[in-house]
């Protein structure tokens, strides 16, 4: 344990910074000694170094903080995390499903997405990554979760009135669980969408624009790779100058102008869209 003093020192973020981080967005909970004064153990310490990465690299403060929030959470290991991925190694589905079905119980649609099963989802694809998991484990747990998004957006039913949202991936890019969480998110906001998928072609956005009458676009942006995917879009929608482009994903802070970035915050971006 370490005072805020040299806390700073460790993270090089002056001390003034760390109690508006603390106050503002509740990065860390440092403990205190008998005379109040705050002391910062080394998971604190990691979750500073981390959104301070994140503010240097071009996030706002609030996004970064979610964002080191999340993934020290992931590193820590979730609750029932652990039990998905040795389900997934195993092949076991019908215990991947209990995990699942467990933890969506556990809260509101948004709270289990953006504070379980988004993390959970990056904790399997690093034990995927590592050799632990098994590409066919992988893909049976995620097309459980897609399954279970899906029976979500359809059940939040599509509103009455309200902004139309198209929602999808342009060709090359197949990462649906964050787009199809959005959607659903967005449609329980009170969002009218229109969800499209993975691999959609460009020419393919504008139509369907033009044809229910959108005012936004979403995409996602999951790799840094992905960003020159997106051009095309903004080319094919170029005479639409009053349909929104949006992106969310780990890199969005990449994608071409006039996409804009939705944050790290699925349940705070479906309620952004949903106010013109």
């Amino acid at each position: 344990m370490v005072t805020i003093k040299r806390a700073a020192e460790l993270t090089g973020v002056p001390e003034h910074t760390l109690r508006a981080w603390e106050r503002r967005y509740g990065l860390v909970s440092p403990g205190r000694t008998a005379a109040g004064y705050r002391l910062y153990d080394e998971a604190a310490l990691a979750r500073i170094r981390l959104m301070h990465s994140l503010v240097r690299a071009g996030w706002a403060p609030h996004q970064a903080a979610v964002e080191s929030a999340r993934r020290t959470q992931a590193e820590s290991g979730l609750p029932g995390e652990r039990e998905l991925v040795a389900a997934a190694a195993a092949m076991d589905g019908d215990a991947a499903a209990r995990v699942l079905d467990a933890q969506f119980a556990r809260g509101s649609f948004e709270t289990v997405v953006d504070e379980w099963l988004m993390p959970a989802m990056t904790g399997l694809g690093r034990a995927w990554a590592s050799g632990e998991v098994s590409v066919a484990g992988e893909h049976l747990v995620s097309n459980l979760v897609m399954r279970r998004l899906a029976a979500a957006y359809e059940a939040a039913g599509q509103p009455a009135s309200g902004r139309t949202i198209l929602v999808g991936a342009p060709p090359g890019v197949d990462h649906e669980l964050g787009l199809l969480a959005f959607a659903t998110a967005a449609r329980r906001a009170g969002t009218a969408t229109v969800y499209l998928g993975s691999q959609l072609p460009a020419e393919a956005w504008h139509d369907a624009a033009l044809k229910v009458g959108a005012d936004a676009a979403v995409s996602s942006l999951y790799r840094r790779r992905d960003a020159a995917r997106l051009r095309p879009v903004v080319e094919a929608v170029a005479d639409l100058p009053s349909l929104e482009l949006w992106v969310g994903g780990r890199h969005q802070h990449l994608a071409p102008p006039p996409f804009r970035p939705l944050g790290h915050s699925i349940s705070e971006a479906a309620v952004r869209l949903a106010t013109p």
